[in-house]
C-alpha cells in the first residue's frame, strides 16, 4: 500500500512538472479553501460526539437490555447482537467494538460472530452519515432521510437475524 501511495504522489509530481505548476503554491490553496469547510463539519461532529457519550453514560443501553432481554432468549442470542443494531445507526466505532468483542469470545466463524457480521455490514451509521453530509451542503430539512435510513437499518438487523434463525437455530 505505502508503494501505491508513493507511485501516485511521484505521478502527480512528475503532472506538475509537465505542465509547470507551482505544486507548493496550489497545494496551500487547496488548504486555505477547506477551512471553510472544515469550520462547518466540526460544529456537528463535536455535537455528535457529545451525543454519543451522553448516550453512553445517561444509562439508555440498560434500558434497553432490559426491554429486549425476552426477545434475546426466545431467540437464544446475546442481548450484545441487540445493542450492536442499536448503535450500528448512531456511532461506527461503538457497534465495531461489540463486533470485535463477538470475534474475541466466539471466534469469528461462530454463528453469533458470523449475525454480528451481518448486522455490522448490512446497516450504516445512518445518524453520524446524515448529520455530515447535510451539514457539509447546508441543508437542514433532512425530510424522510432519518427515517428511511433508520428503518432501513431495522430491517437489517431483522433480516440478519431471519437469516440466523433459518440457518442457525
Amino acid at each position: 500500500m505505502n508503494k501505491m501511495i508513493i507511485l501516485f504522489i511521484s505521478i502527480v509530481l512528475i503532472d506538475a512538472i509537465i505542465k509547470k505548476i507551482n505544486v507548493f503554491d496550489t497545494y496551500m490553496e487547496g488548504v486555505k479553501k477547506t477551512f471553510p469547510i472544515i469550520k462547518s463539519l466540526f460544529t456537528t461532529l463535536l455535537a455528535f460526539m457529545l451525543f454519543v457519550q451522553c448516550l453512553k453514560s445517561s444509562g439508555i443501553i440498560t434500558i434497553i437490555q432490559k426491554l429486549f432481554m425476552p426477545i434475546c432468549h426466545f431467540l437464544h442470542i446475546p442481548i450484545d447482537i441487540i445493542l450492536l443494531g442499536f448503535l450500528r445507526p448512531i456511532s461506527a466505532n461503538a457497534s465495531l467494538s461489540y463486533l470485535y468483542d463477538f470475534y474475541k469470545v466466539y471466534g469469528v466463524d461462530h454463528s453469533l460472530s458470523l449475525l454480528a457480521t451481518l448486522i455490522q455490514c448490512g446497516s450504516d451509521t445512518t445518524l453520524y452519515v446524515i448529520s455530515l453530509y447535510f451539514s457539509s451542503i447546508q441543508i437542514k430539512e433532512t425530510r424522510y432521510a432519518v427515517f428511511l435510513g433508520l428503518l432501513l437499518d431495522f430491517l437489517a438487523v431483522v433480516l440478519a437475524l431471519i437469516i440466523y434463525v433459518k440457518l442457525f437455530a
